[in-house]
């Protein structure tokens, strides 16, 4: 199983800057094009990236299903620590307000839904009273992390679920 916090950056922008003949994957995630998703623009993650992610990161594909991938917010002790630490780095990075832009990002591409989007944006509030907020942009990588987190987050869901 994938745990975003053993990645450092150089890890993540070596992923992020892959050629797309190294994306061959057996994961196959549905496509925003044709759905009420958005697709991704050139700073996010592309639709090949993620497939890789999710094949690294050990996460059965049939997991996936339909967008979004994570609906709600998995509300046990494990999944609460890596939303817990996933929201501290968005917000230590580029601070609240980027932080927030970036959930609406992934709500919008379908990587999450209402529901779990709804409990990051509160998370984010806690996050930016307690902690020194960023002033970066949040690029590529950043978004790459970001879904590492909602795959981890899935898994965390599976397994509780399942």
């Amino acid at each position: 199983m994938i745990d975003p916090a053993d990645y450092d950056v150089q890890e993540l922008r070596s992923v992020a800057g892959m050629d797309d003949a190294d994306a061959e994957t057996d994961v196959t995630l549905p496509r925003a094009a044709g759905s009420k998703y958005r697709s991704a623009t050139p700073d996010e993650p592309t639709h090949e990236q993620c497939e890789r992610l999710v094949a690294v990161g050990g996460v059965d594909p049939a997991v996936l299903g339909e967008r979004p991938y994570l609906p709600t917010f998995p509300n046990v002790p494990e999944a609460r620590r890596i939303g817990r630490d996933w929201i501290a780095y968005l917000v230590t990075t580029a601070g609240e307000a980027e932080a927030k832009s970036a959930i609406g990002r992934y709500r919008a591409l379908g990587w999450i839904g209402e529901d779990a989007a709804a409990t990051f944006l509160d998370r984010i509030d806690d996050a930016a009273a307690a902690l020194q907020p960023g002033d970066e942009s949040l690029d590529r990588a950043d978004h790459l992390l970001s879904f590492g987190y909602i795959i981890r987050l899935l898994g965390i869901a599976a397994r509780n679920n399942g």
